[in-house]
């Protein structure tokens, strides 16, 4: 595993194992108008206190719960799950109430921002109704399984001045944001590529290994597009090639091997291999930056830059990172007096534009 997916990966349970792998996903390195112009009344009743309303009750949202719980601005208010036992369990577990509609949890006038940790293709569904609803938006990537639905969930959180937050922990890793710079002194791209190989099926393969639900590798995966894309930008084509062994009727598979390549806009290439439930004893993960100036690689336990004039080793700064969901916290309640910053949304949108893309791209090229 490369330094900086250890790092992303490191200490809290994430949706889905890969073969074992998936197990973790902490952060170790770690809105205001309903209208313009308009006064966000749910932040001024509540400046010390924010409340959130959870759907969802698997890992994630037990995760979110345990820390949202844990931190003196903030009260969970409400868990709604289309999962009844699980869901009122750990409401029950937690002293909050159980909604078994998560539409009536998105339209209470007493929740400030709606933390969404479902399946992934009813993300999109979920964050513009919350949005719609004038809540602020906490959504586990990837942000959507429609581009429609994501552009206009950006658009919606623009317009109504809410905070759009996705999951992906970037915005708080030192890691990440030594490789920007770094990436930033060593000229223009020309090759990025990233190879993932995993032995098993995950912890929940009905799900993971489930086109209809996860959506393609590339989609269930993005995570490893969305910091290439924050660095180099958008695509102006996708090409995918895929095999699924063992694929029904239903979406379901029993083994993958999946490439993604893309042309960015401003220049440059970048190539996704993902393959699981292969004949391998361990998951292997190389990945690499190839610049006109010099190239950046994992060295299985952390990033190297190479030039004409030899290879250091990349510096991380260890400074202190709020957890995301305190970011959050934070956005929100800045976006009481000025518009959230929704950079971070965007990158994920561009995100799926590719994710998405590939599963029109089959065997083919697609424009974008």
């Amino acid at each position: 595993m490369s330094a900086r997916h250890a790092e992303r990966h490191a200490a809290i349970p994430r949706r889905y194992e890969e073969s074992g792998a998936r197990a973790a996903k902490q952060f170790a390195d770690s809105g205001a108008a309903t209208a313009k112009g308009t006064a966000d009344t749910s932040i001024l009743r509540s400046m010390t206190n924010i409340n959130i309303g959870i759907i969802g009750s698997g890992g994630m949202a037990r995760h979110h719960l345990e820390r949202f719980s844990s931190m003196e601005t903030a009260e969970v208010v409400a868990i709604a799950s289309r999962n009844e036992q699980t869901g009122s369990q750990l409401a029950a577990a937690h002293k909050v109430e159980f909604i078994p509609e998560w539409l009536r949890l998105v339209e209470r006038d007493d929740i400030d921002g709606v933390v969404i940790c479902t399946h992934n293709d009813s993300h999109g569904e979920l964050s513009l109704a919350a949005l719609r609803a004038d809540k602020h938006v906490f959504v586990e990537y990837p942000l959507a399984s429609d581009v429609g639905d994501g552009e206009e969930a950006v658009q919606l959180a623009k317009i109504r001045h809410r905070v759009l937050r996705v999951s992906h922990p970037e915005a708080v890793s030192n890691t990440h944001k030594a490789l920007k710079q770094k990436i930033g002194e060593l000229g223009d791209l020309l090759l990025t590529s990233f190879v993932r190989l995993t032995p098993g099926r995950g912890a929940r393969p009905e799900i993971l290994f489930n086109l209809p639900v996860s959506g393609t590798p590339a989609h269930f995966f993005i995570y490893y597009i969305y910091p290439i894309v924050d660095f180099f930008g958008g695509a102006a084509s996708v090409k995918r090639s895929a095999v699924y062994e063992g694929l029904t009727e239903h979406g379901q598979y029993d083994r993958f091997v999946n490439t993604l390549t893309v042309e960015f806009k401003r220049g440059g290439i970048g190539q996704w291999t993902w393959a699981g439930g292969i004949a391998i004893n361990a998951a292997e993960e190389h990945e690499r930056y190839v610049l006109t100036e010099g190239t950046i690689s994992d060295a299985g336990d952390r990033w190297h830059c190479t030039t004409p004039a030899g290879v250091t080793p990349l510096s991380i700064p260890d400074s202190p990172q709020p957890t995301l969901q305190e970011l959050w916290l934070s956005e929100i309640r800045d976006a009481a007096h000025q518009p959230p910053c929704l950079e971070d949304a965007e990158v994920a949108l561009e995100s799926i534009r590719i994710s998405l893309a590939s599963e029109q791209a089959v065997n083919g090229r697609i424009q974008l």
